[in-house]
Parts: C-alpha cells; sequence; structure tokens
C-alpha cells in the first residue's frame, strides 16, 4: 500500500480554516496522528499502513501545513491544538489515542492538558521537551552558545533564514541535505517516498510562526531560557507512552525523560535503540510493537 492508497479529505472548521486530513478506515478504534515541523500528513503514511483492520486513523494536516489552509497565523502551540479539537468535534471522535511526532508531540500535550476527557492514551514519538524547543543563539563560527536563547520573533526570521529561502525558490538540493542530516539520518525514505514528504515540506507556511511558538511552548515548571513554566504538564493524566531513539539529532534522550518525569506515573519511557528522529523508518517493526501495545485489541 502507498500514500495515495489512504483516503484524503477536508473539513471546514468553525474558525474560518479548513483542515486536510488522510485516513484509514477501520474498525472502532481510533488513532489521531499529528506531524511534525517541515512534514505533513504524508509522513505517517508507513505506520498508518501497518495499523491492524480494527483501527482507523486520522493524520490531519495542522494548520499553514500541508494542504490545510493558513487563513490566520498562529502564535502558540494551543492555536494548533484548539483546531485539533474542532477537528476531533467536526468528525464527532471521542475516546481515542492521540499520538504527535516531534512538534506533534507539544500539539498533542496541549490538546490533552485543555480536553482531558476527549483521549484514553497518549503516545509522544520523538517529542518536543515539555520545555519547548528554545533556539540559542550562535557565535560566529556557528557554535551554540550555552544558556543564551533567542527571544524575538526577528530573531528566529534571521535564523532560518536559509530554510525559508530554500523553500520560496523550491531549493530541493538543499532541503533534501537538511532533512538527511537532522531527520533522515539512518534509513532513507525510497526516491518516490523522498519527493512526497518534500512536497509537505516545501508546503508549509507557517515556519517561522512555529518555531517562534515552540520556543515560548513551555508546561513544565521551571523557566526554559524565554518565558516561565505553565506547570501544566502535571494535568496530563492518561496513560502516556514516551518514545525516543538514541540517535536523535533533534531531540535527546534527556528530553524525553523530562517529558516522562513532568507527566509522572502515568508515563512509560521507551528508548529505541540505533534510532533517529524518523522512528517510522528507522526502526518500523519495533515501532509498530510499541503502537499496537497502546491500541485496544479487536
Amino acid at each position: 500500500m502507498t500514500v495515495s492508497a489512504l483516503e484524503q479529505a477536508k473539513v471546514e472548521l468553525p474558525n474560518g480554516e479548513t483542515v486536510n486530513y488522510r485516513m484509514k478506515k477501520g474498525g472502532k478504534e481510533v488513532l489521531l496522528l499529528i506531524h511534525g515541523n517541515m512534514n505533513s500528513s504524508l509522513n505517517w503514511d508507513v505506520l498508518m499502513n501497518e495499523l491492524p483492520e480494527h483501527i482507523t486513523a486520522y493524520a490531519i494536516d495542522l494548520r499553514g501545513f500541508g494542504d490545510s489552509t493558513y487563513h490566520t497565523p498562529i502564535h502558540t502551540i494551543k492555536d494548533l491544538s484548539d483546531d485539533v479539537k474542532l477537528f476531533a468535534d467536526a468528525l464527532k471522535l471521542s475516546a481515542f489515542t492521540i499520538s504527535g511526532w516531534s512538534l506533534g508531540g507539544a500539539v498533542a500535550m496541549q490538546y490533552v492538558i485543555d480536553h482531558p476527557n476527549d483521549a484514553k492514551n497518549l503516545i509522544l514519538l520523538s517529542s518536543v521537551n515539555i520545555k519547548g524547543y528554545p533556539i540559542p543563539r550562535r557565535t560566529f563560527l556557528e557554535l551554540p552558545i550555552p544558556n543564551n536563547f533567542i527571544q524575538t520573533k526577528e530573531e528566529v526570521k534571521e535564523a532560518f533564514r536559509m530554510v525559508e529561502n530554500a523553500k520560496e525558490t523550491k531549493n530541493t538540493w538543499f532541503l533534501k541535505m537538511m532533512l538527511r542530516q537532522f531527520l533522515y539520518t539512518k534509513n532513507k525514505p525510497s526516491a518516490d517516498q523522498f519527493e512526497k514528504y518534500l512536497e509537505g515540506t516545501i508546503k508549509q507556511r507557517n515556519l517561522i510562526d512555529i518555531n517562534y511558538a515552540l520556543m515560548r511552548f513551555n508546561i513544565s515548571n521551571d523557566f526554559n531560557g524565554v518565558v516561565e513554566g505553565t506547570g501544566e504538564v502535571e494535568k496530563i493524566m492518561i496513560p502516556t507512552t514516551v518514545i525516543q531513539g538514541d540517535e536523535d539529532k533533534m531531540v535527546s534522550t534527556r528530553d524525553a525523560s523530562d517529558i516522562a518525569k513532568g507527566i509522572g506515573e502515568n508515563a512509560t519511557l521507551k528508548i529505541m535503540k540505533g534510532v533517529g528522529h524518523c522512528p517510522l523508518l528507522d526502526d518500523l517493526s519495533s515501532l509498530m510493537d510499541l503502537y499496537n501495545a497502546n491500541l485496544s485489541r479487536a
């Protein structure tokens, strides 16, 4: 089965945005999937295609990603999680498992905090820390300066200037090089799949807004170098599985440990050996075992 075998549809939200999503039809057990930064719903294809027949899965394009609209710019991660809530309500989803990858992990955590009765399980895959993703300032040699973080959106624009330019000019050589360096560091997508994934990367219209929101996302009890924590992580009360590759170049096992410790006894930490930021390609078989363990049997 390929990406094209997954059904694709759109739903208009009450806030004026239109969400594009992909669906794998199945039974009553529902899995809601939220992608990462510089990705789209396309990147969940390999996992969706391996799910048991009794699972119905939805993978959405967040606002400003893929084929979803971006009429109103986002300012916070909560803006995205509010969209997900409107989407879930529009499709009348309830008692589902919600899973977020990277950026999607922050969105999923905020969703569970704000709507504690909607989801029954939370799966975080290579997720952003509960302290968000502060961006370090760098020296003229491009070395990160310890405990010195970007504070303004203008600084974010400068930090991502080359990436934005590559997206605007559709410089696929540069974008592929960057994705191989940070995302597909172990196993690479097939040539056809890489083109599909890259299409989603180029379609993203909110790169600066997303990274500004990520550095100001902080549901911990601590200062993250940019903003004080809200302490909302303590409101995550459902069973949570934190999945993290030990060779991830984007987020670390320490980030995953922070999440698990912050959530407390409801969280289980699973470290995948020899896996980078894209477990879906690096070790799909082991990843499916972890997902299936969190999904109700038929």
